[in-house]
This record gives C-alpha cells, sequence and structure tokens, in this order.
C-alpha cells in the first residue's frame, strides 16, 4: 500500500484548525502538530500510487491555512 509524510507549514495560528481538518480525511494515518521548521508531520495511505498522488494534490495541498509542503514517499517501513 503506498504511503507518504507530509511535513507542512501553516500560516501563523492555523495549526490546529489544519490539523482537525487533516484528521477527518480518508487516507490521513495520523497528525503530529510539532514544533521547529514545520507545524504538521501527516502520514497519508491509499490503495494505489494515483489514489496517493491525488490525495496529496487535490485535497491536502488545497486546505486552507496551508502554506507549503515537503513530501516524503515511503520506500518501505517497518513496524516497532
Amino acid at each position: 500500500m503506498p504511503a507518504a509524510i507530509v511535513l507542512v507549514s501553516c500560516e501563523v495560528g492555523k495549526e490546529d484548525s489544519v490539523a482537525d481538518e487533516l484528521c477527518q480525511m480518508q487516507g490521513v494515518e495520523s497528525v503530529a502538530i510539532v514544533y521547529g521548521v514545520y507545524d504538521l508531520v501527516v502520514k497519508l495511505s491509499a490503495e494505489t500510487l494515483e489514489g496517493l498522488e491525488g490525495l496529496i494534490i487535490k485535497k491536502l495541498r488545497t486546505l486552507s491555512g496551508i502554506r507549503a509542503t515537503v513530501t516524503l514517499m515511503v520506500s518501505r517501513e517497518c513496524a516497532i
């Protein structure tokens, strides 16, 4: 199953509202509000690579309050 981790920069003061919206989105596995260069770390997955791309490009990146994103495609993952 294709997965990605997206680092999100939000507009000032929009971190909580963006995180809340992301938590309701299908395909979002987790959302962490963090301190540092980025405001959120979001883990996504979809049934297909095309579905994952659509989730990132058409849904996540178009949310109000998101200033910029960096997408890291997961190549392999191990459960701890």
